[in-house]
C-alpha cells in the first residue's frame, strides 16, 4: 500500500487543506508499478483512466505531430500527482501521451475511484478547479514565451523556473518543449558556457 506521507505530500501540493483521514481513505486505491526508461504510461488515442503519483523518476506529456515527431507538453517529477481532470479527458481518446524519461516508480489508481473518494470528502471539485487553474496559467505563459521570447530567453526562463530539470531533462526533449531544435539548443548551451567561462569566477 502507498505510504500515506507520500500521498499526503502529493495531495497537499494541490490542496493544502487535505487531512490525514482523507489520505487514509485514498491510499488503498493505489498500486505500485516500476517502469523502465521510455515506458508508455498513456498512449495517444487511449482513454486516460488512471491517476498517477510519481515516487521517483521523471515523465513527460507529449503530442504527436503530423510529421511523426513528438512535441513535449510538460514534465513531471517526484511527488507529482497527475490525473484526468475534465469529463472529456476521462471518456474520450487522449490527445497526448505520457512516457517515462527515466526509470520511474509510479503509484497508479483508477481515476474514477479517485474522483469518487475525493468527492465523498468534498475535495474533488476544489482539486479539479486548482488543477484547471494551473493548467490554464501554464498554457498562457507557455504560449506567451513561444511567441514573445527568443530561444535563448525561453531557455533562460526555464532554467530559472526549473533549475533541477534544466540539467535533468535530455537535450532532445527539452528542445522540443522550448520550440527549438536539439542542434540549436546544444549551440545555445555551449555559447552560454563559453560566455560564463570567459567572464571568470564570481561574475
Amino acid at each position: 500500500m502507498l505510504d500515506r506521507n507520500r500521498l499526503l505530500a502529493g495531495l497537499r501540493a494541490v490542496l493544502p487543506q487535505i487531512t490525514e483521514a482523507v489520505v487514509a481513505d485514498l491510499a488503498p486505491l493505489f498500486a505500485r508499478q516500476v517502469h523502465p526508461r521510455s515506458a508508455q504510461l498513456l498512449q495517444p488515442g487511449q482513454v486516460w483512466s488512471a491517476g498517477l503519483l510519481i515516487e521517483s523518476g521523471l515523465v513527460r506529456m507529449h503530442f504527436l505531430r503530423r510529421d511523426g515527431r513528438e512535441f513535449n507538453k510538460n514534465f513531471f517529477t517526484e511527488g507529482s500527482l497527475i490525473c484526468p481532470i475534465t469529463p472529456s479527458m476521462w471518456i474520450e481518446p487522449s490527445l497526448f501521451g505520457i512516457t517515462c524519461i527515466e526509470p520511474s516508480v509510479i503509484w497508479r489508481c483508477d481515476a474514477a475511484r479517485l474522483r469518487e473518494a475525493l468527492g465523498r470528502h468534498g475535495h474533488w471539485e476544489p482539486m479539479q478547479r486548482e488543477l484547471l487553474t494551473r493548467l490554464l496559467t501554464g498554457k498562457l505563459q507557455r504560449e506567451h514565451d513561444l511567441l514573445a521570447l527568443s530561444g535563448r530567453q525561453r531557455y533562460e526562463a526555464f532554467c530559472r523556473q526549473f533549475p533541477a530539470l534544466s540539467s535533468r531533462v535530455p537535450l532532445l526533449h527539452l528542445a522540443t518543449y522550448l520550440g527549438l531544435t536539439d542542434v540549436s539548443l546544444s549551440r545555445l548551451r555551449r555559447e552560454m558556457r563559453d560566455h560564463a567561462d570567459a567572464a571568470g569566477p564570481g561574475v
